[in-house]
């Protein structure tokens, strides 16, 4: 049923697409109110790149012959904020070379208060001080572009840019970027590969073309080519660079291979030795090939510590470098979901073993070794993208120590994951038709590991149209899944928190342990006006209850349905103390996928820029008639009383060394008793140029009157057990960077974390969706004696809160200390300290600053690591 929903959707979309290519017309500018912006934007802009047989030396000094006799400078820059479309308060020049091998970028700064240029040293990829870039559509597609910048302290910046304004930081090229300071100017120069680029073989090249400056001291951006503040996406208003003819293409083929030591002080094997290798293939001159064998990702951040007492799962960021680059092809989200969620691979093994009588200790692997992956990613000229990933994880085992030795036991079996992702152009880039296929395969040959799937599919389309320059859009995503496993493995899966077909009020669920297939689909339809000073979208976002995308994406909860309209009017002109202004309006409904109404939500939120560079964000929000599906983890869903909720944000002058910041909501519920207060600070030192200190504290004290605690059959019957809960978390995360050089750098990042809860009280759930508490709830009594017994009201046992206590204190410290030294471009040496430490007691503390303090005492597992990885290119 659902593939043939899937087929016919497609072919529907792909007559829609091709009767739309025909709207295709020149660019003419007219979404804003203000006829300056609409001419400079409207301006066609063309530069022509020279051919250079003269080197420049890449210094930032622009002293090279190349520089004085070869093409021409262009200016005619435009300040984009915070006046827009007026004239720059500094003027900037440019000029572009190329040979056969590479571009050559040239930028002079010039300043008439040079004493007040920023040179800031930062981490790469991060905007600090003064800077300047250019960004090239090579594909010409409209949608996406490489950017290459550099700081006036000679830090590199690179990215991508995606669709409409989001960015890829993590796509890091290798290319040579310096800059000097001078006595009325500050200078750029850069030197990029035609090889990092990506772009259709052909005799001569156009391709899009955009470049700017920031004033750090002004918060003022310059454009060679104005793109409006509200314009609806970026890309397709570049300008365009030509004159670039007959680059040979050469099958680059770079190479990065690594070694490692490491030193871990509580394992049973302290020393570990390992090497690796990663690199990269120009099958053609648009495509490209990636490839990993055996990866470390050892230098890379730990994961921020939480204390999740909900059922839904903690969504982390990908970080590791060789499955973020190319994400602009291979991403496809609907709503909060994603079909690829790269952490899938290599992730925690699946399995716990347990202490069995003669066990001592138990060695699990953080996580699930990568054998290999290969990717392959581009687009060509005729606007096809393409996007492939294969990977293998190993069989992974965790050792058991006893008297008598060691044992081993599986704790994930051997996986196959594949990824296939492909998109289609048309009319100048304002439509685009894709799709993507996903397959995970686990070769499954231990008993104790059947709970896991076999195999699973997902395959989806989506399209997406803009008309009238990108004022108004429509985007349709549809997704199909099929999981197939042993019955156990099925059952899991359907009792998992995600589905919960075992609830019992639920008609339109039917629990099946025979079941050995789980299939479903999901999709969203949106669209609206997205610029001017006006905007409104919306759309609908829907899962059914057998949807599962987790074996290789990630799947925040099934069974639902969500209607969602946006409401947003942005004056961007300063006036008065304020630079610019937005307030927004939000209304969302939720039912489940039986046509359960389970909730609305108002929001209403505003942005005030002021003159002075400083920010406030106000935000308040409604959330009524909600039921909740997932608090009783299975059970019957859960009235939850209506709930209102209140935000500020206010943060300085970013331009200042010193950058203050906080941040504070409160919550409050109509049943009087749930409510939550929440505070963070944050501040940013510049103590220098070179040295930089950041903190970010948060404490929150919340007082929730339902949060679950066990089901339990009691006197014959299920009965649902939930507390009221005081809890108190206290965090910071601290990092201090220190910058030698834009390769040398000494990196501190720590965060110590607290929470500690105490139950006040406990009931049982009589009637779930009753709106009076006296009738939702039952009151528990404790009886204090030698034991101390939790009863119902027929004084029967539901808890020995003696043995059992539901009191908690956690504690966990998460640091790492890097020194990395980049000392030959795309080479790098690392050395990593790292300090962590972890601790759950079921104990109330009831000073959270103690509990925090009492990390010191909290046993460490210190590793320690040196990295070395050599880039070249064949």
């Amino acid at each position: 049923m659902y593939r043939n929903y899937l087929l016919i959707l497609f072919f529907s979309i792909s007559f829609l697409s091709e009767s739309l290519v025909a709207e295709s017309q020149d660019f003419n500018y007219t979404l804003s109110d203000d006829s300056l912006v609409n001419h400079h934007a409207s301006i066609k802009r063309v530069y022509y790149a020279t051919r250079t047989k003269l080197k420049p030396k890449v210094d930032g000094k622009l002293d090279d012959e190349c520089w004085k006799v070869v093409g021409k400078w262009d200016g005619g820059f435009i300040q984009q904020q915070p006046h827009q479309a007026n004239a720059p308060s500094q003027q900037t020049e440019i000029k572009i070379l190329y040979d056969d091998t590479y571009l050559y970028f040239a930028i002079v700064c010039h300043d008439d208060e040079p004493d007040k240029i920023s040179p800031i040293l930062g981490r790469r990829d991060e905007n600090n001080g003064d800077m300047a870039g250019i960004a090239l559509d090579s594909y010409n597609d409209k949608q996406t572009a490489f950017e290459f910048n550099v700081t006036a302290a000679g830090q590199k910046v690179d990215l991508m840019h995606l669709g409409e304004y989001g960015w890829d930081f993590n796509w890091d090229a290798v290319w040579d970027g310096k800059s000097s300071v001078g006595d009325s100017a500050w200078y750029a120069e850069m030197r990029v590969p035609f090889t990092q680029l990506r772009f259709a073989n052909k005799e001569e090249h156009v391709w899009g073309m955009h470049i700017w400056r920031w004033i750090h001291r002004l918060s003022e951006e310059d454009q060679w080519k104005l793109i409006p503040v509200d314009a609806p996406a970026m890309v397709y208003i570049f300008g365009e660079l030509r004159g670039i003819k007959d680059i040979p293409f050469k099958r680059n083929f770079e190479v990065l291979p690594y070694v490692k030591s490491k030193y871990i002080s509580d394992a049973h094997d302290k020393f570990k030795f390992g090497g690796g290798l990663d690199g990269k293939i120009a099958v053609t001159s648009d495509f490209t090939l990636d490839y990993t064998v055996n990866p470390d990702f050892g230098q890379v951040e730990a994961d921020p510590s939480v204390l999740n007492l909900t059922s839904y799962e903690v969504f982390y960021d990908e970080k590791r470098p060789f499955f973020l680059e190319g994400n602009n092809i291979l991403e496809y989200g609907a709503g909060s979901d994603l079909l690829f969620y790269s952490r899938r691979i290599g992730h925690a093994p699946s399995y716990e073993p347990e202490y069995t009588d003669g066990v001592n200790s138990i060695s699990v692997p953080d996580n699930t070794s990568i054998i290999n992956a290969l990717k392959l990613t581009g687009k060509n000229k005729k606007g096809l993208s393409l996007g492939i990933i294969n990977s293998m994880t190993a069989n992974e085992q965790a050792t058991l120590y006893s008297n008598n030795g060691s044992s081993k036991e599986a704790v994930e079996p051997f996986t196959n994951y594949f990824i296939g992702r492909v998109k289609k152009d048309f009319n100048k880039g304002n439509t685009v038709l894709g799709g993507l296929v996903t397959s995970t395969i686990r070769n499954i040959k231990d008993d104790h590991l059947d709970f896991l799937a076999d195999n699973s599919t997902v395959g989806g389309v989506d399209f997406e149209h803009n008309w009238k320059n990108r004022k108004y859009f429509v985007n349709l995503k549809s997704f199909y899944s099929q999981v197939n496993g042993s019955t156990n493995a099925i059952s899991s899966l359907q009792k998992n928190s995600r589905h919960y077909f075992q609830r019992p009020d639920a008609d339109h669920l039917e629990y099946d342990q025979e079941l050995t297939a789980l299939e479903g689909w999901g999709g969203e339809i949106s669209g609206g006006k997205r610029s001017g000073k006006i905007r409104l979208t919306g759309g609908f976002d829907w899962r059914s209850p057998g949807v599962e995308l987790n074996d290789l994406g990630y799947l925040r909860q099934a069974d639902y349905i969500d209607q969602n309209l946006d409401f947003l009017y942005w004056i961007n002109k300063p006036k008065g103390i304020l630079r610019s202004y937005y307030i927004g309006a939000e209304q969302v409904h939720h039912w489940s996928y039986g046509g359960e109404n389970i909730g609305d939500e108002l929001n209403i939120n505003s942005r005030i820029q002021f003159k002075n560079r400083w920010r406030l964000d106000l935000i308040f929000d409604r959330e009524f008639n909600t039921i909740d599906t997932r608090q009783l983890r299975g059970g019957p869903s859960l009235r939850i009383d209506n709930k209102t909720r209140g935000r500020i944000n206010l943060q300085t002058d970013p331009g200042k060394d010193v950058i203050l910041g906080f941040s504070g909501y409160w919550t409050r519920f109509d049943d009087k008793i749930t409510q939550g207060n929440y505070s963070q600070f944050y501040i940013q030192w510049l103590i220098s140029n070179r040295f930089t200190v950041t903190a970010r504290t948060t404490y929150s004290n919340e007082v929730d009157n339902s949060q679950y605690i066990m089901q339990k059959e009691i006197a014959d019957k299920e009965e649902y057990i939930v507390g009221k809960l005081d809890r108190k978390t206290l965090y910071t995360t601290l990092r201090a960077e220190l910058f030698v050089t834009p390769e040398l750098s000494l990196q501190y990042y720590g965060s110590p974390y607290a929470s500690t809860g105490k139950f006040l009280d406990y009931r049982k759930v009589t009637d779930s969706k009753s709106k009076d508490l006296n009738n939702r709830y039952t009151f528990l009594n404790i009886e204090e004696g030698d034991e101390r017994l939790l009863l119902d009201e027929n004084s029967n046992l539901v808890l020995n809160l003696t043995e059992d206590n539901q009191d908690f204190n956690f504690q966990e410290f998460n640091s790492n200390l890097v020194l990395r030294w980049e000392y030959k471009t795309g080479s790098t040496f690392y050395f990593v300290w790292t300090n962590n430490r972890s601790r759950y007691e079921n104990v109330y503390n009831p000073s959270i600053g103690n509990s925090l303090k009492g990390i010191s005492k909290v046993a460490a597992q210190n590793a320690f690591m040196i990295k070395l990885s050599y880039w070249f290119s064949l």
